[in-house]
């Protein structure tokens, strides 16, 4: 039963994105770190959708952070996510607003 709860959240999550509860907006943040941690694998910027592109540029410009909607928080971002960009490893992650 357990094992279907839990598979049964990670459905919702990824269909609905973390700001499915919300009033639709959360702030992305966006930060270089030295390296990969240790079993986390990284998504590569070229494969995220237009708009999350644009959200991880404008938090880069923005110093670290900006404002998303719902749909752009998908699964590489959060929980942490990582990003290999121009030759870095970047932490993403999602706040609910």
């Amino acid at each position: 039963m357990r094992l279907g709860v839990s598979l049964a959240v990670l459905l919702l999550v990824v269909t609905a994105g973390c700001l499915g509860g919300s009033n639709g907006t959360g702030q992305l943040t966006v930060e270089r770190v030295d390296e990969l941690p240790q079993g986390e694998g990284a998504v590569s910027y070229d494969n995220l959708s237009p708009e999350q592109k644009d959200a991880f540029q404008r938090a880069l410009g923005e110093g670290g952070s900006t404002t998303i909607h719902k749909g752009t928080d998908r699964n590489e971002f959060v929980d942490p996510g990582y990003v290999r960009y121009d030759g870095g490893i970047y932490r993403t992650a999602v706040a609910v607003q």
